[in-house]
């Protein structure tokens, strides 16, 4: 079970790495809340999408309930940057990751990762613009059986329940890895991402391990 333990705490702490989005659009993100998001219409997604309704508001902290591996409970920190840039710092008791993506759109895209980061990331506009894209982590329209940096979209009505509510309408992003393993991320607009699951069977062995929205402050 050893090597189980260890892709599950390799896929809980990089979970997110393979998601970003790119392009310049003008929106005042720093004064936007999850009220103003736009909220259209999940099954299709044919109307335009706000890029800001799959993050939480700027200077949310949300508490994920981890279940499965010591590495699962996650504190996620919401910050909105400058140029159409947002900031998550994940905790999850090991190690503090941030993450910078770039918002457009059509696509939001990871620009910026890094591990051990303790510190307020404070980049100029100039520095932000330098950032060169890592991967992109969704794109718009949604549509199912798209397929997004190696993340398939299986869903995009499903409902997901977590320890803060139960969700209509999620999208659900499916990876598989060659070892057998299969990570879901589930997002709802409005909040962002609400579920992370990961899946390993190895013989008569499965290794499950869930990150599930909790609270939100």
């Amino acid at each position: 079970m050893k090597h189980l333990a260890k892709t599950g705490i390799l896929v809980i702490v990089l979970f997110l790495s393979v998601f970003a989005g790119i392009s310049s659009m003008q929106v005042s993100g720093a004064t936007k809340t999850t009220s103003q998001l736009v909220s259209s219409d999940v099954s299709t997604h044919a109307k335009k999408t706000d890029p800001y309704a799959f993050f939480m508001a700027d200077g949310t902290k949300a508490h994920f309930k981890g279940v499965g591996n010591e590495y699962a409970e996650l504190t996620i920190r919401t910050k909105y940057l400058k140029g159409n840039h947002v900031a998550l710092y994940e905790d999850n008791g090991g190690t503090v990751v941030l993450r910078v993506y770039r918002l457009s759109k059509d696509r939001i895209e990871l620009v910026k990762q890094e591990a051990e980061f303790y510190k307020e990331y404070k980049p100029t506009l100039k520095q932000l613009k330098a950032l060169k894209p890592i991967s992109t982590y969704l794109k718009f329209p949604l549509k199912k059986g798209d397929v997004i940096s190696g993340r398939k979209v299986v869903s995009i009505d499903a409902t997901v329940s977590t320890p803060y509510k139960k969700f209509r309408n999620a999208i659900v992003l499916e990876q598989k890895y060659k070892d057998g393993g299969i990570s879901k991320t589930y997002f709802v607009e409005g909040f962002g991402e609400v579920k992370r699951e990961f899946i390993l069977k190895q013989g008569k062995d499965t290794y499950k391990v869930t990150s599930s929205l909790e609270s939100i402050k």
